[in-house]
């Protein structure tokens, strides 16, 4: 199969999930209730690539993301008044600034990693166990991919957005 072939092979496989990724799977990652208020799916987004990367600028998490910077802005304030981010200061650089996650977002992260797990228990718990190892190594294949392409190019938690 060449290369082109495989890419028009994923991308009929990725198209056709797309719509049982919408229906079903992006409800469990990026809704929630949190306390008294229902979180924005940008907000569970920043709070998890905060989780994932650790303290970063700003303006990395606006780029990396795809979130304008006036979004990020006030994604960033809504957090900040959760008290699920920090600002902390990057000395020698009075500029900028880094955000991270303080215990309240870290708490956070655990209701989501929990609502995750008894999401994905009602909608694969069915499923035969072997069917469910076979998509688990379909995404553990794309997940090898793109991470030896984002190493590749010099992408991802290892990039200048970690703290200095």
């Amino acid at each position: 199969m060449t290369e082109s072939a495989s890419a028009a092979l994923l991308d009929q496989s990725v198209t056709a999930f797309m719509r049982y990724f919408v229906a079903h799977i992006n409800p469990i990652l990026h809704r929630t209730r949190y306390g008294d208020r229902s979180c924005t799916e940008h907000e569970i987004i920043v709070t998890m690539a905060l989780h994932v990367v650790g303290p970063t600028r700003p303006s990395d998490l606006s780029r990396g993301l795809s979130i304008e910077k006036a979004t990020m802005t006030s994604v960033l304030r809504r957090l900040r008044d959760l008290q699920f981010i920090e600002r902390r200061d990057i000395p020698d650089d009075e500029r900028s600034y880094l955000v991270a996650l303080a215990p309240a977002g870290r708490d956070f992260v655990r209701h989501l990693d929990d609502q995750r797990r008894r999401g994905f228990e009602r909608l694969f718990g069915a499923r035969a166990p072997d069917a469910a190892a076979v998509a688990a190594k379909g995404f553990d294949l794309i997940t090898s991919y793109l991470k030896k392409m984002e190493e590749e190019n010099g992408m991802g938690p290892q990039t200048p957005s970690r703290e200095p």
